[in-house]
């Protein structure tokens, strides 16, 4: 058996190809949108030949690749029986087998985090009988299960019997492989190992440790993390029932673009890093840097759905990059990219805007003296309970938009997160609102904490 696992490090989504090398064939399982000729050239490396696409699930955080993958390889694409998508594909049901050559992939129906989720429990024939490693998609991930968005309370409740009747029956031995791991929106505590056992998770994954389904229940339904605003739009890709376009953006002048924004509704997508940004920018740009963590994501989150938008940036490399990140979660609305970036605009005399950066050593004094300046957390819940400066407003990242009625419009306003950069971004995303008056601490908490400087828990 020839097996590699592929990850997406930005996103935390994770990929398979599994191939017999006496047969010369290979399954790839989870494909992403933006990885399909990786996945090509590594099956051509060894030898293989892609035969089958499967999907563990219908995707609601990025678009899958499996019809371009398709295209490429004429392989076909495999789902579950109760898959509502509308494109050409084979159904499997549970127990079904998928053999290729002498690997056995056996389809377990796990519904749950959503109702066409499945498993599939891999074994080498020749090896041993016994599966040796079990794909779990998005119903057990390493520290954690998966998300019940779909169907709430009844959904956590289908899980919790997905998980007993089916992956925790499973020898102790055998590994885990999920769809997802750390970094992703699809769960909530995520460890940032790849793979585990289902020993090793029946002992300490914390989700498992509930006493009965009500229990587990209760614990998942529990301060359930906000669904991305594109959660309907990837899903209604995935399934086939909304067109999958590719962005062609056209090189734009300083005065195109201004005009674009005043007139046609459009949005500067400034991929510069937090402190070039800040110096000067586009009016109601919103910056997420290029090499942000989940960039894609990030863009997806707070980009006004199905505005158009326009590239900024002073590296021509960082087009591709992004409009590949883009495409991964369904980010199609890119209009075109400001040629010159902001050297044209500043010399065709166009309005900018700045953000200043602080350190926090002028935050620490501005407190200090009592000054009227308002501190904002936007990082997530888990890391303002490790320790937070007293006083400060907690405005977690994702949840930004939807709060933006808890900012104190008429005061001064210092952000933080771990380092600047998703402070950068929500300061972008709320100037969009209107209002003012923001300050982006850089290196946030983190040289907060490096300065000594005290927090409270």
């Amino acid at each position: 058996m020839i097996f590699h696992q592929l990850i997406n490090e930005d996103s935390g989504c994770l990929s398979y190809l599994i191939g017999c090398g006496e047969a010369g064939e290979a399954a790839v399982v989870d494909p992403g949108r933006d990885r399909v000729d990786e996945y090509v050239r590594l099956a051509r490396k060894k030898g293989l030949r892609i035969t089958r696409i499967l999907e563990t699930h219908t995707h609601a955080d990025h678009i899958s690749g499996n019809r371009d993958l398709a295209a490429v390889t004429k392989a076909s694409i495999v789902l579950h029986r109760s898959t509502k998508a509308v494109f050409e594909h084979a159904a499997v049901q549970d127990g079904d087998e998928i053999v290729i050559g002498n690997v056995v992939l056996k389809a377990l129906h796990t519904p749950g985090h959503t109702p066409d989720s499945l498993c599939l429990l891999v074994t080498d024939g020749s090896r041993a009988r016994e599966p040796w490693f079990v794909l779990t998609g998005d119903t057990l991930f390493i520290g954690d299960v998966g998300r019940p968005d779909l169907g709430g309370a009844a959904a956590a409740g289908q899980l919790w019997e997905s998980l007993h009747a089916s992956l925790l029956r499973l020898d102790d031995t055998v590994e885990i492989y999920p769809a997802h791991g750390a970094g992703s929106l699809c769960g909530r505590a995520m460890s940032s190992k790849t793979a585990s056992t289902i020993g090793f998770e029946r002992r300490f994954n914390p989700a498992l440790r509930a006493r009965s389904q009500a229990e587990f229940v209760d614990l998942l339904m529990a301060g359930l993390p906000p669904k991305p605003p594109s959660f309907q739009t990837i899903v209604g890709k995935n399934l086939g029932t909304l067109p999958l376009e590719l962005p062609k953006p056209r090189p734009f002048t300083a005065r195109e673009a201004w005009d674009a924004v005043r007139a046609g509704g459009a949005c500067v997508l400034d991929l510069r890093e937090p402190g070039t940004y800040g110096e000067s920018h586009v009016p109601g740009a919103l910056n997420v840097w290029i090499e942000s963590p989940q960039f894609g994501d990030r863009v997806g989150w707070f980009a006004p759905d199905g505005t158009p938008l326009i590239l900024l940036t002073h590296t021509p490399s960082d087009v591709d990059r992004a409009l590949r990140a883009l495409s991964r979660v369904g980010v199609d609305q890119v209009i075109g990219v400001i040629e010159r970036g902001m050297i044209e605009w500043k010399s065709e005399g166009l309005p900018v805007e700045t953000v200043p950066q602080i350190t926090v050593w002028d935050l620490a004094e501005w407190l200090d003296e009592g000054r009227d300046v308002a501190v904002i957390d936007v990082r997530e819940p888990v890391e303002w309970r490790d320790g937070h400066i007293e006083g400060a407003v907690h405005l977690p990242m994702l949840e930004a938009l939807r709060r933006v009625g808890e900012v104190p419009v008429d005061r001064p306003k210092a952000v933080l997160c771990a380092g600047g950069l998703r402070s950068s971004t929500v300061i972008s995303a709320l100037k969009r609102h209107g209002i003012e008056r923001w300050f982006n601490v850089t290196g946030g908490m983190t040289a907060w904490l490096k300065a000594g400087s005290p927090v409270t828990r």
